[in-house]
């Protein structure tokens, strides 16, 4: 059922995308990269992450398990989910098929459940049989989805911000950037084995800010940076954790070093919610900014087994971070959800979900 409107608008400058396009320059076209929603407290985003539908998916499981996530969702919530952030690794290895149906599969739940969805690329995402671009047009193509890649000469694909909107007021701005890929799409690094959020993006991010300097933000991409290992090397309390049974991918090389945080965090950026390591659910307040890891989507490729009778260091500290006990074994798969409870503060709750035959786990766990 369509419960409410579907509050949006086109983007705020439309440009024609073709091969032949000329480049734009992203610091005199600041708009190109604006799309706005209507702002409401209880604003709610659902984050889904690391779908990785393949070449062995079988649609119709994957598809079901996603319609236990996101009636689950909806039902979770006051007035239902308004915004999905699909944060990367929605593919790997995939074929056009996959695509097709993975975009017509949202464009029909946006529809029942009256949101609008917002892509981001991850580093799996341009191992496919098709070619970027090709992606890039059916995202682009949906009525649905949020997806905005000018012609330009700023690092990446999906790097674009939504604003919500009171009136002519921007309450919340909504970043998505892309963190990159394991090969990448510029001829000087295509042996790249992971990648960052670069320094163009960081002073896009800054002059898009220097707009709206009233909004707070939140900003989601795919790959962890390094502000997460500092952030973990510095932590204070483990109630803010959950669980980190694996690394934060290349986090901890020189090389990939990213200042978006701090610079965020001098521009009002509330919190950064990306994906990418699968064992990973984690969360922690570095700072003033909510830096947190979603809860991988689905079953495909690989995640976390927990096990209560564990010993291992990783796996007692996690389920005594938790302020729901959980005695029983789960897999650490289901979605993470950002609830904007006013013009300055938001709730994040992560949720386990695992199909059981004799009925579902489900599990609201409150940062």
């Amino acid at each position: 059922m369509n419960k409410k409107r579907l509050l949006m608008s086109l983007p705020l400058f439309t440009l024609t995308l073709t091969s032949c396009a000329q480049q734009i320059d992203w610091s005199t076209n600041l708009g190109a990269y604006l799309y706005e929603m209507e702002y409401h407290s209880g604003f709610n985003i659902l984050q889904l992450t690391d779908i990785h539908w393949n070449v062995n998916s079988s649609t119709a499981s994957s598809k079901q398990y996603l319609d236990k996530v996101l009636a689950e969702a909806d039902k979770h919530v006051t007035g239902g989910i308004d915004l999905v952030e699909l944060t990367g690794d929605q593919f790997m290895l995939a074929n056009t098929y996959h695509v097709k149906t993975f975009v017509e599969y949202f464009e029909t739940k946006a529809v029942e459940y009256g949101f609008m969805y917002a892509i981001i690329w991850g580093n799996h995402d341009r191992h496919g049989m098709y070619s970027p671009n090709w992606l890039a047009d059916k995202y682009r193509e949906a009525p649905h989805c949020i997806y905005i890649e000018p012609e330009d000469n700023l690092y990446g694909r999906s790097n674009y911000v939504i604003n919500l909107k009171d009136g002519t007021d921007v309450k919340w701005q909504i970043y998505n950037l892309d963190s990159g890929a394991s090969f990448s799409e510029s001829p000087l690094a295509i042996g790249r084995n992971y990648d960052y959020i670069r320094d163009d993006q960081v002073n896009w991010f800054k002059a898009e800010r220097a707009l709206q300097p009233a909004a707070n933000a939140i900003a989601y991409y795919h790959i962890p940076q390094q502000d997460n290992l500092e952030a973990w090397n510095t932590r204070s309390t483990r109630t803010h954790k959950f669980f980190k049974l694996e690394g934060f991918g290349d986090a901890d090389k020189p090389e990939y070093k990213s200042d978006f945080i701090k610079e965020g965090r001098a521009l009002k950026l509330k919190g950064a919610f990306m994906g990418h390591a699968h064992n990973v659910d984690w969360t922690v307040d570095y700072d003033g900014v909510v830096i947190g890891l979603g809860v991988k989507t689905g079953t495909e490729l690989y995640f976390a087994h927990i096990d209560p009778a564990d010993t291992k260091k990783e796996v007692v500290e996690g389920l005594a971070s938790l302020s729901t006990p959980i005695d029983q074994k789960f897999d650490l798969i289901g979605a993470s959800l950002v609830t904007i409870k006013d013009d300055t503060s938001f709730d994040l709750e992560h949720l386990y979900l695992n199909e059981r035959d004799g009925g579902d786990f489900i599990v609201w766990e409150k940062w």
